[in-house]
């Protein structure tokens, strides 16, 4: 059974029904085999286009998790995870996402107060400022949230970036935290050998 796009708000739920083969050959290992979907993933609940629909409910229509979910009829984990599969897909298969940014904000924000599950709770958040540093009406760009509050979290992610990337920073604006202070003079190193007025990496409070 897929999910498929709600008809006049109600959910859509189809049935259907694949059609398997057998192979006859006695030489061939897998004697059994079935059609795939177009419109839909091997194993996942919904279409390619329910993906597509959430996404665009929730961040152009800025439709709540709920509503999005009761006009689907799937549940709040489903959705979330659906959503967050499409931006990274969207974000990371993009080859020039971190191209023009300069100016970096890191900050840590409090997401889950559930320390059983979740542990403390913190995920860091990296942004572009590179606009906003000229211009404060432009709003920064998300680059990336990192699991954890640490050094280890922004040194993972800038060593994950790339030497192009990290050559470009020219400021990194962030709080008191002394973990992501101490990280980001790992930018000063991987640019100390280049030339340059402005210097590379250098933090402000």
């Amino acid at each position: 059974m897929l999910i498929d796009l709600p008809i006049v708000g109600f959910p859509t739920k189809l049935r259907i029904r694949l059609p398997r083969y057998r192979c006859t050959n006695p030489k061939c290992k897998q004697k059994y085999f079935q059609a795939e979907l177009s419109c839909a993933d091997h194993g996942k609940k919904v279409t390619h286009r329910v993906t597509r629909w959430i996404l665009q409910r929730l961040a152009i229509y800025r439709m709540s998790v709920h509503a999005t979910l009761k006009a689907l009829g799937i549940g709040w984990d489903l959705t979330c995870q659906l959503a967050l599969d499409m931006c990274r897909e969207l974000v990371y298969n993009d080859p020039h996402h971190l191209d023009g940014a300069y100016v970096i904000g890191v900050d840590e924000h409090k997401w889950s107060h559930n320390r059983a599950k979740h542990g403390d709770g913190f995920v860091t958040v990296i942004v572009d400022m590179t606009g906003h540093r000229h211009n404060s009406r432009c709003p920064a760009r998300l680059l990336d949230v990192v699991p954890g509050r640490s050094a280890n979290a922004l040194r993972s992610w800038l060593a994950d970036r790339g030497e192009k990337f990290r050559n470009q920073i020219r400021i990194v604006s962030m709080d008191g935290f002394q973990g992501y202070a101490t990280d980001s003079q790992r930018i000063d190193s991987f640019c100390s050998s280049r030339d340059g007025s402005i210097p590379c990496g250098a933090a402000s409070w």
